[in-house]
């Protein structure tokens, strides 16, 4: 009789393990709202756990991207701002080639010229040198700790010719600058098609023309020679193989002179063995170009000869500055593009990881209210256990005698 109605060890010991794990739920409870997290540890509940580690680790990403669009901002900045130098330069090289063949210029004029111009072309070997605030160059490609250009004639090249892409989005890469060899080097010579120039032996005053492809059909880009049997005959060869494309021509100045899909002409008056040539375009670095301007304005014509020869070669400068200003400005629009994308980027991934945080957030996040009113429910339900077992532990035999 008296042991069914006194506590049991055994009752004991469960009413304390559930005081105990009231106590924890309360515990577990009241660090949720302090942290504002559901999710406080892998143990709370192991399959969001890995859920939100996958967000996080999503989100580290996104962050690394940014910093990525950064750097590559950084990097395209300064290659537009080089670009934007280079074509300065070229704008004020052309200015002085247009000065220097006006017919006029006397050797003192074209002396000053000269010294402007060789300061002109090393501006660009600086320019092309650009480093940034890392000490690395701009134009290096992925060899961007040597300086990729040496002020000599022929020009050399020591950098790399990858153009340096960086991750800036998922999915999305970003070339973080142009190698030099694609800014510097890679431009076409003439019309882009073939180039002309005069045998420097002539004698006469026989100018040709730039000319271009007229007929894509017929234009098979050889090498050919334009070669004046007398001052009003001429003949065009196939420089490769000898053999006459047209002979015994009536030449006329100013006339256009057609063949294999070429059309160009040739101005003034040449005499007896002068020739010309139409030769495939090739590709010239713009140094080169610069440099031949100087050689040109190196030479003091004395006679009709010289003087057209010395115009020949200027006119041939100012169509490859031509050409070389096209594609500085190709690639400042490039430039401009990259840098477009980037902002177009960086609100993407910003986009994304906002909706990251917010799935995170509905994931880990606790409803503070209901967390409360929990908080509230387990402390009651506490506070009964324990004083039924304080009532219970108290039971003894005593109590009955």
């Amino acid at each position: 009789m008296i042991n069914s109605r006194m506590p049991s060890n055994l009752m004991v010991s469960r009413i304390a393990n559930d005081i105990v794990q009231k106590q924890y739920q309360l515990a577990d409870i009241q660090e949720k709202i302090s942290t504002g997290k559901d999710v406080n540890r892998p143990s709370d509940d192991p399959a969001q756990a890995a859920r939100l580690l996958g967000m996080r680790e999503a989100s580290s990403q996104l962050d690394q991207y940014q910093r990525n669009a950064s750097i590559a901002e950084s990097q395209l900045s300064l290659e537009e701002n080089a670009l934007v130098g280079v074509s300065n330069t070229l704008n004020r090289i052309r200015e002085l080639a247009l000065a220097s063949n006006n017919g006029i210029t006397d050797d003192h004029t074209r002396e000053s010229i000269n010294a402007e111009v060789k300061v002109r072309l090393t501006e660009l070997y600086d320019l092309a040198n650009t480093r940034d605030t890392l000490g690395n160059y701009v134009f290096g490609g992925n060899n961007n700790q040597t300086a990729p250009f040496s002020g000599q004639n022929p020009v050399t090249y020591s950098g790399g010719d990858d153009n340096n892409p960086i991750t800036v989005g998922l999915g999305r890469k970003m070339p973080s600058g142009d190698s030099g060899v694609d800014v510097f080097m890679r431009i076409r010579k003439g019309n882009g098609d073939f180039e002309v120039n005069a045998n420097p032996a002539n004698t006469g005053t026989g100018l040709i023309a730039h000319g271009s492809v007229t007929d894509p059909t017929l234009y098979n880009a050889a090498p050919y020679r334009i070669e004046f049997t007398a001052p009003d005959t001429f003949s065009v060869l196939n420089d490769d193989t000898g053999a006459a494309i047209q002979s015994g021509v009536t030449f006329n100045p100013g006339e256009s002179i057609k063949f294999n899909g070429v059309t160009t002409g040739i101005a003034g008056q040449p005499n007896s063995g002068d020739e010309f040539y139409v030769l495939p375009s090739t590709n010239q670095d713009i140094f080169s170009t610069v440099s031949n301007f100087t050689q040109a304005l190196d030479r003091s014509p004395t006679t009709p000869a010289g003087s057209a020869r010395m115009q020949q070669d200027v006119n041939e400068v100012l169509l490859n500055l031509d050409k070389s200003l096209d594609h500085i400005n190709i690639t400042r629009a490039k430039v401009g593009t990259r840098l477009a994308s980037l902002d177009s980027s960086r609100e993407e991934n910003a986009g994304i990881k906002l909706q990251l945080q917010r799935s995170q957030a509905d994931v880990e996040d606790i409803d503070i209210a209901e967390a409360v009113s929990s908080l509230q429910n387990q402390a009651n339900t506490l506070e009964i256990v324990q004083k039924s077992f304080a009532r219970i532990e108290n039971l003894s035999i005593f109590n009955y005698l």
